[in-house]
């Protein structure tokens, strides 16, 4: 029996009945209780507290199992995020050698634009340096060929004999 039943049970008041005298009646003889009687309820009493105790074992056995329940289903959850984080972290190191190779594109392509600007700077100089040389040459030829024009003049010409002292 639990404690409570025992506290809920109110305990029942002697009330004094006024009982008029009778005739003292033969009390019958108490029958005694049969030990058989008394063996099954010491049986059914046995019984009972094995099955209160099973329920109680199939109890802690039903808590073990949910508890080992949710240890599984948190080593699972550790395993996701683990996996999780090993996928990310592979895809930041992805991402970090994309750039790294953006990067490394974007610095050859300065490189060339720095080179073609120096080649169109060279093109522009030689050009001018060719149109100057061409001036130059042009120059050159014009006066040459106007002193050779005067040496030739200057040679068709009948020479001025100068006169020989006499001493």
């Amino acid at each position: 029996m639990n404690r409570n039943n025992k506290m809920a049970r109110k305990k029942k008041k002697a009330v004094k009945k006024v009982v008029a005298k009778k005739a003292v009646a033969k009390k019958k003889p108490v029958a005694k209780k049969k030990p058989a009687a008394a063996a099954a309820k010491k049986k059914a009493a046995a019984a009972k507290k094995k099955a209160a105790a099973a329920k109680k074992k199939a109890a802690a056995a039903k808590k073990k199992a949910a508890a080992a329940k949710r240890k599984i289903a948190a080593a699972k959850k550790k395993e996701a995020a683990a996996k999780k984080k090993a996928a990310a972290q592979k895809a930041a190191e992805a991402k970090k050698a994309i750039k790294a190779q953006i990067s490394a594109v974007q610095a050859d392509l300065k490189a060339a634009r720095e080179e073609l600007q120096t080649a169109a700077k060279r093109e522009a100089a030689l050009i001018k340096m060719a149109g100057n040389k061409e001036a130059a040459i042009a120059k050159f030829v014009a006066k040459w060929t106007k002193q050779q024009l005067s040496k030739m003049e200057k040679s068709l010409k009948p020479k001025k004999r100068k006169a020989k002292k006499r001493k």
